[in-house]
């Protein structure tokens, strides 16, 4: 059994307001990416992780959207969040995705449940298609260009075995180990992690201007099925 855990709790510091609540096509963003979960026949459940302050209001757009799935109060930290969520999930294996990431398909969610079963750990990425530069945080100095082979932009679904993230949540929220994200907490208990080739679509909207993005994407998506 695999579950699906979507984080709509993060504090969208960067973003000015809560970016899941924007509209595309007359729904919020986190409500089509949900959609798509519950769309992959590999996915048996989905948890959604919801912020106190907009957990009403997701509720709320749930009912109406008709998407039936377990919603539970998120943490502090992004991976207490997530680590509440994976708790609640009723699966052997569970896929972690940002509920900010709406175009994510359920061809990409279908291949990382897969490879999940086969690796225990996985995780989309994108291979860079420009020179990513290790730098100096202070004097903006470059320490290091890296190769671009070598060099991939993560994304989600992350896919783990349920037992191995629910021990490196555990480790993190102890302060044993830290990361930037799953994958790196997972790495830092000693599990290799595999990279599932991801989709450039799967954009994360972080800034407004990735939302305008995606929204340019959606029409011309719907145009195309006209």
């Amino acid at each position: 059994m695999i579950s699906a855990v979507i984080t709509c709790a993060g504090n969208h510091t960067r973003f000015g307001r809560d970016k899941l609540f924007s509209l595309l096509n007359n729904e919020p963003v986190f409500v089509r990416t949900i959609r798509q979960f519950t769309k992959a026949k590999e996915i048996d459940d989905v948890v959604v992780v919801a912020r106190k302050q907009s957990r009403l209001m997701i509720d709320k757009w749930l009912k109406k959207a008709n998407l039936k799935v377990k919603l539970v109060e998120g943490g502090r930290e992004r991976y207490a969040s997530a680590y509440k969520g994976v708790k609640a999930s009723q699966g052997d294996y569970v896929l972690i995705h940002d509920g900010a990431r709406p175009l994510v398909s359920v061809k990409l969610i279908n291949k990382v449940a897969k490879a999940v079963k086969k690796h225990k750990a996985v995780m989309a990425a994108v291979e860079s298609t420009t020179c990513v530069k290790v730098i100096d945080p202070k004097s903006l100095e470059v320490r290091q260009c890296l190769e671009r082979k070598r060099s991939w932009l993560g994304q989600t679904p992350h896919g783990f075995k349920k037992e191995i993230i629910m021990k490196a949540y555990e480790q993190a929220i102890k302060g044993k180990i830290k990361g930037m994200d799953d994958c790196e907490l997972v790495r830092k208990t000693g599990v290799k992690v595999k990279v599932v080739p991801g989709e450039w679509t799967n954009k994360k909207i972080t800034l407004p201007t990735d939302l305008e993005i995606v929204r340019s994407w959606v029409k011309v998506a719907e145009r195309g099925k006209a």
